[in-house]
């Protein structure tokens, strides 16, 4: 075949060939349209927090897209909500019945937000946070046989260590949500040192504290402490520390040499209260109207004010016993026994022989029994004699088994190291609203 006949069959192929690649083109852009994903735009969306709105179409001008805040008020429901997005009574009943196993639409709570977006005015998206780590998401989707999708969303979290410092005027508690600390670590703070300081009895106006939590964060936000790691107290001049210690056999919090900060009892069975009372051996008593000895420590708190078995043990007594009311005993390692008089009523459970850890309720306080008022007699006996609990300097339950004393040394360094310095400071605001979620 000469040159010029080669060059007229090349050019005879030509439509075919663009025929042919247009062909392909076109399969290509029709299975790409049809495909579900790509028609979603969930093929290409990252995971986050904020409202998706579907993809256009190729070509398709940009839609104009509103995001909706809506705080909620008491009257505000999810069916009120959805009809103002021009969503059918029939779509939002069924939107309620596809969320239902991940939250039900009924409870929405007051003060929380709908995060809602529209796409040239229609509904595109719903987002509600139920939970710490919890979005609920209704997606428009008309590639779903409801027009909808629903499912739940799980935001990222971390950990952060977080160190907060404070000197006391009035209270831990007040003091240190001043300061910038989670409320429920300021009570875990007063359970570690429970057996050494009364946080009712024993705070005076100075008295310093600093603290090291980890805490969770989501969304740059402080959503709860996980745990207090290390803690420091200045308590009328004498420093208590605590170092939480994870070994072979447990964990706990222990001094800088390694003694477990648990006790046989705790420092005081109530958490809020005041001493009305204290251990006298010549109290004038206020209803006998004469002087008597009095073995024990009254606590003035109001009826109905949980009481806390002081140490683990057994209880020997619980019932009537005339002039304390309705009054309860338990029996200790070391020798102790703990009384406690006067309950309104006595907790679901205990009865003679029972089994009690320490902490656990026992009873409420009341006025049963001769009473002038609403509080909690305590007593302590050691070996059958009665003692002054506020006296009580018991020795540790255990210490750092030897084998774990070089790691326990390693992480004293490291909680030292950063409660020495401002590792991390929570803003006063981090905690404001933990309770009220």
């Amino acid at each position: 075949m000469n040159d010029l006949s080669r060059n007229e069959g090349k050019k005879s192929l030509r439509p075919l060939l663009v025929s042919v690649l247009v062909g392909i083109s076109l399969f290509l852009s029709v299975s790409f349209l049809l495909s579900p994903d790509a028609s979603s735009g969930r093929f290409s969306q990252p995971e986050g927090h904020e409202p998706p709105v579907a993809a256009q179409p190729p070509g398709a001008s940009a839609p104009e897209i509103e995001r909706h805040d809506i705080k909620l008020s008491g009257n505000d429901t999810f069916y009120k909500v959805m009809t103002d997005f021009n969503i059918s009574g029939a779509d939002i009943n069924m939107l309620a019945k596809m969320a239902r196993p991940f939250y039900d639409l009924r409870h929405l709570q007051k003060g929380k937000v709908l995060n809602v977006a529209t796409a040239d005015g229609e509904f595109s998206t719903l987002e509600y946070k139920f939970g710490d780590f919890d979005v609920l998401r209704i997606e428009k989707a008309e590639q779903e046989e409801s027009g909808f999708m629903v499912s739940r969303v799980e935001l990222p979290s971390e950990k952060r260590q977080v160190v907060v410092t404070g000197t006391i005027e009035a209270s831990l508690f007040e003091d240190g949500t001043k300061a910038g600390a989670d409320p429920l670590a300021l009570m875990e703070l007063s359970d570690i040192f429970a057996w050494d300081i009364d946080f009712a009895t024993d705070i005076r106006k100075g008295d310093t504290f600093r603290v090291l939590t980890e805490v969770l964060y989501v969304d740059g936000n402080a959503v709860r402490t996980e745990r207090v790691l290390g803690a420091e107290m200045v308590n009328d001049g004498k420093r208590y520390a605590a170092i939480y210690f994870r070994g072979k056999d447990g964990a706990g919090y222990y001094d800088e040499n390694g003694k477990s900060l648990r006790r046989t009892l705790l420092k005081s069975p109530l958490r809020y209260r005041r001493i009305s009372s204290y251990f006298s051996k010549n109290r004038y008593h206020p209803i006998h109207k004469k002087y008597r000895p009095h073995h024990g420590i009254d606590y003035a708190a109001p009826t109905g004010t949980p009481v806390e078995a002081a140490g683990s043990g057994k209880v020997l007594f619980a019932g009537w016993k005339s002039g304390y009311g309705k009054f309860v005993t338990l029996k200790h390692n070391n020798g102790y026994i703990t009384s406690y008089g006067h309950f309104s009523r006595i907790a679901n459970g205990i009865k003679a022989g029972a089994k009690v850890s320490q902490g656990d309720v026992i009873g409420y306080v009341g006025s049963t029994g001769i009473a002038t008022g609403p509080h909690l007699h305590y007593e302590v006996r050691l070996n059958g004699s009665l003692i002054n609990p506020l006296s009580i300097k018991a020795a540790p339950d255990t210490s750092v088994v030897r084998a774990e004393e070089e790691s326990f040394k390693v992480v004293r360094a490291e909680v030292e190291r950063k409660l020495a310095g401002v590792y991390a400071v929570a803003s006063t605001e981090a905690f404001s609203d933990i309770n009220s979620r």
